[in-house]
């Protein structure tokens, strides 16, 4: 008997709203869990460990020489160390505590990652967990374009170094727009639901109704493979969709899509006009450029902090 048949013999269900299934494992909805009794609390802390960790004889290589499996996919992880290290902030170290005993119960103490085929936006893409990671891991990509401004570089460098820069700035502005869409359709149904209801992508598909249960079974797969195929600089049909899904304002983009214009050069001209010209950056235009995609930034954080307020109540961060 496994570790997870173990379980089957007394958990609780989950409620839909607890949360959804990503191919990364099970994404707990925060506001929910907020509000939840300590077993619901428990049995998605424990639903979160198990579809991420798991024994390590299912596929591990094992050493018999040696005597020791080889984790050549990550770990050994331990369970009361990630359980601390992704709820600590909402749940108390007692319910952390119960779930890590049950858990290791049955003598597993080191676990190896479920995860382990390789995916190129699972290497590239950060696992974004709380809905202030993806501000995070914006202010983290303008901290290092900061640095990289800093640097004392030969004078014939300067114009490549200004050019990566400045795309690079406005790639970590549709990373941020992608991670902010792509939690809130995990955490919150409501934004799911209206998310297809606005997409002209789903709008325009037709359903039978002998299709309805396996497609919304489907649905957040789909929605999730959708948005990673979204082309997130074109926001003249993002941010309307942002918006209505998120139900926020849409902040003006005029002054974006023209910084966006010059960068389609930068990445597909390699540094040059239509008319085969070099583009020449300056740090004034880098600093412009850095200076609107932070408001810009910032304009939707304080909407979401507004229209979420339960979610963002427990995270500390200035923006």
């Amino acid at each position: 008997m496994g570790h997870n048949d173990h379980l089957e013999d007394y958990r609780p269900d989950l409620p839909p709203e607890a949360g959804a299934n990503s191919r990364l494992g099970f994404q707990v909805n925060h506001e929910w869990f907020m509000d939840a009794d300590p077993e619901m609390r428990q049995e998605a802390m424990r639903t979160w460990f198990l579809s991420r960790y798991w024994d390590p004889a299912n596929e591990t290589p094992y050493n018999g020489r040696e005597g020791g499996y080889l984790y050549v996919y990550g770990g050994p992880f331990d369970a009361s160390e990630q359980l601390n290290d992704q709820f600590s902030d909402i749940a108390s170290g007692e319910d952390i505590q119960i779930v890590v005993d049950d858990i290791v119960s049955e003598g597993i103490l080191e676990w190896a990652p479920i995860h382990t085929e390789p995916d190129y936006d699972e290497e590239f893409q950060a696992e974004v967990n709380r809905c202030t990671d993806p501000l995070l891991f914006f202010t983290q990509r303008l901290n290092e374009v900061d640095s990289l401004k800093a640097l004392d570089v030969e004078p014939q460098q300067q114009p490549l170094l200004f050019q990566l820069l400045y795309s690079s700035l406005i790639t970590a502005l549709e990373t941020y727009l992608e991670d902010t869409m792509s939690f809130w359709v995990t955490v919150d149904n409501k934004v799911l639901r209206k998310f297809v209801v606005n997409c002209q992508e789903f709008k325009k598909q037709k359903l039978q109704l002998s299709e309805i249960f396996d497609r919304m079974d489907a649905l957040q797969d789909e929605v999730d493979n959708y948005l990673q195929q979204l082309i997130w600089h074109r926001l003249d049909k993002v941010i309307p969709l942002i918006s209505d899904s998120l139900d926020i304002d849409r902040p003006p983009i005029e002054k974006l899509m023209q910084h966006i214009l010059l960068r389609h050069d930068i990445v597909h001209r390699s540094g040059k006009d239509k008319d085969g010209y070099l583009l020449s950056i300056s740090i004034e235009e880098l600093n412009q450029l850095q200076k609107e995609v932070v408001g810009f930034v910032n304009k939707i954080e304080s909407m979401l902090h507004l229209r979420f307020p339960d979610q963002f109540s427990d995270q500390k961060i200035e923006f």
